[in-house]
């Protein structure tokens, strides 16, 4: 099978396409022939060395698939060949055929491709935990996004617009290309934050008052930003860092007596809430109109994907195709 292979950590030059024996199945696991290969802003930072638990040299990139079952290994019975599946793993997305744990496993309606439901997996449950579980978010209230016109801003958005009770929200992105995205899934007012003062124009937004929720992907600079734009009392999310690392001020925070919740979905994988974020992502990959891809690549194009990402052309969700 061709698939992507890093052998060293480094720049996009670090990948090799290549053939590969076809992976066998093990206890609880599947075999998926690959039908889109989600990328994440996670991957480029796995490319590069830094993140934390990096997988052993050389492997294959990708932490999400969506494809068909090709082959069950021992003891797995609740799913057959000719099924159509997501899945979240760890790495191996990068290829033809891809091995997952069957525990690990979400079923892809008929009603959507590859490339639809690819959009949902992981973002969807992400932005179920913004949303509900660490946000809290009631009727009424305004929402900052950081990277709103990214493939979990993107469906936070829709879920408040869809779902919630006249909520605002206030979209944040780096260019008016992506800034009409945001518009597009339902953001309320967006603003461009290469060109504009984003907690002047918060403010002026608010009427002085400030947003009841920041929901922060970004960290950098903006964690010393944000707390100015956050009403007394109100919530602070952060997950993840793709602005850079920066610290946090508590002198800034504690005169508002802001609550800081920072956040992976990993620590919640097992708990009750992932698995209401599940259920909530099968339910609304079956009742809700679906986006699809903004872009997908070949599997021989990796480079241009995550030079894509990097270089912040990106918005929605982009995607390998084998």
């Amino acid at each position: 099978m061709r698939a992507v292979q890093i052998n060293s950590f480094g720049s996009t030059e670090n990948f090799n396409v290549v053939d590969l024996p076809l992976p066998d199945p093990g206890e609880g696991e599947v075999l998926i022939r690959v039908g889109a290969a989600g990328i994440v802003f996670a991957d480029t930072q796995m490319r590069r060395g830094d993140y934390v638990n990096l997988p052993a040299l050389p492997f294959t990139p990708g932490r999400e698939v969506a494809g068909i079952v090709e082959k069950i290994g021992p003891g797995v019975t609740t799913v057959q060949p000719g099924c159509r599946v997501m899945a979240d793993m760890h790495t191996g997305g990068y290829a033809e055929y891809a091995k997952a744990a069957v525990r690990d496993l979400v079923r892809l309606p008929d009603s959507a491709s590859c490339l639809q439901g690819i959009v949902y997996l992981v973002n969807l449950r992400i932005a179920y935990l913004y949303y509900y579980t660490f946000g809290k978010v009631q009727a009424g209230e305004v929402i900052l996004l950081h990277a709103a016109a990214g493939g979990i801003g993107t469906l936070v958005t829709q879920i408040a617009k869809r779902r919630g009770t006249n909520n605002v929200v206030i979209a944040l992105a780096s260019s008016d290309e992506k800034l009409e995205y945001c518009r597009a899934a339902g953001a309320d007012h967006c603003i461009n934050t290469l060109t504009t003062d984003y907690v002047a124009e918060v403010l002026r937004i608010t009427g002085g008052k400030g947003v009841d929720v920041s929901m922060n992907s970004v960290a950098g600079a903006t964690l010393q930003t944000d707390p100015l734009a956050i009403r007394p009392r109100g919530r602070w999310l952060i997950n993840g860092y793709a602005g850079g690392r920066s610290l946090i001020d508590p002198n800034a925070i504690m005169p508002k007596s802001l609550t800081l919740s920072i956040f992976s979905v990993y620590t919640v994988r097992n708990d009750e809430e992932f698995r209401k974020a599940t259920t909530f992502l099968e339910e609304w990959l079956s009742t809700e109109r679906l986006d699809s891809c903004t872009r997908s690549f070949p599997l021989e194009a990796v480079e241009d994907a995550h030079r894509w990402i990097e270089e912040r052309h990106s918005y929605g969700k982009i995607a390998l195709v084998p």
